[in-house]
């Protein structure tokens, strides 16, 4: 084993694991090609990582990050299938004038990223974690890449105020990305069949958005946000909900849709503060009750 790898790691942990990991890569890459022993040298870069930045499963990081994972990753769900519905609307109502050949390259572009995001985020949900992940990822970093272009055209004043719209989602879906892979969540859809029957449940989900409402006026409800974050939250069952034990996992589990439906356009400032408030009174509510209850006596 390369010694480079090993001094990744904490000198302390290296003292007490470090020929354990060395006779590990060994005997994983012992006879084996060039892809298995980049796949190997690539996991004990990510172990000794997490290792040094305290996100491993036995950190409070580590366990933070997967408790807030399943949330991050319904957020980008919903906001990928909220631009995609937007989009799909605005293209619908083009086409029934005659004026659908004016949607551009740029255009189609963002929507093929949208669509990976959503089937990226989606697949990580279903218990696909790192693939699917790592495509919410890439679509999300696409999409933003794609605004540049009439970003960049805009003031120079106007330009700065776009940086969080174009950063957040990137920083949301790569959020997952952190979760420690001993505390990722279990396959909840098994075999390729059920997978491409969800990929197929979440599209057929955007065009019935799409065609039920293409303008977006039929309800004062921000649906076209609401409907797919339902979704996303019961595709991430129980478990996720069941993760969130402390106050700060509750406000960073709440935060990526707090992000999200202020950069969808569905709620300002205002609005935000008072969601904000909203989870304060639950965060205490929940800490007095959980003191409460530990404060209780059976008696004998």
């Amino acid at each position: 084993m390369n010694p480079v790898l090993l001094r990744l790691y904490p000198a302390g942990f290296r003292r007490a694991f470090g020929d354990e990991i060395a006779e590990s890569y060994r005997e994983a890459t012992e006879g084996a090609g060039r892809r298995v022993r980049l796949r190997e040298a690539a996991d004990v870069v990510s172990h000794a990582v997490r290792l040094r930045l305290g996100l491993g499963s036995a950190h409070p990081g580590g366990r933070l990050f997967a408790a807030v994972a399943p949330f991050a990753l319904a957020a980008t769900a919903a906001y990928a299938a909220f631009n995609l519905v937007g989009s799909a609307g605005d293209w619908y109502v083009m086409r029934a004038a005659g004026t659908a050949d004016r949607v551009g390259p740029l255009m189609t572009l963002m929507n093929g990223c949208y669509l990976l995001t959503l089937l990226g985020a989606v697949a990580a949900l279903a218990g696909r974690h790192l693939p699917g992940a790592l495509c919410a990822v890439a679509g999300a970093v696409g999409s933003s890449v794609a605004f540049l272009y009439p970003v960049w055209r805009m003031p120079p004043d106007l330009r700065w105020e776009l940086v969080g719209f174009l950063l957040a989602p990137v920083l949301i879906a790569a959020l997952p990305l952190a979760c420690p892979p001993d505390l990722r969540p279990a396959r909840r859809v098994r075999g390729a069949a059920g997978m491409l029957a969800l990929m197929v449940w979440a599209v057929l989900l955007v065009g019935a958005l799409t065609v039920i409402d293409p303008l977006g006026i039929g309800l004062l409800f921000p649906w076209r946000f609401g409907v797919p974050m339902v979704a996303a939250l019961f595709l991430a069952g129980r478990r996720a909900f069941a993760g969130i034990r402390t106050t700060m996992q509750l406000a960073c589990a709440a935060a990526p849709f707090i992000v999200t439906i202020y950069f969808s356009g569905w709620a300002q400032s205002d609005e935000i503060l008072a969601l904000l408030g909203a989870l304060a009174a639950t965060a205490v509510a929940l800490r007095l009750r959980r003191g409460s209850g530990s404060d209780t006596v059976n008696p004998a």
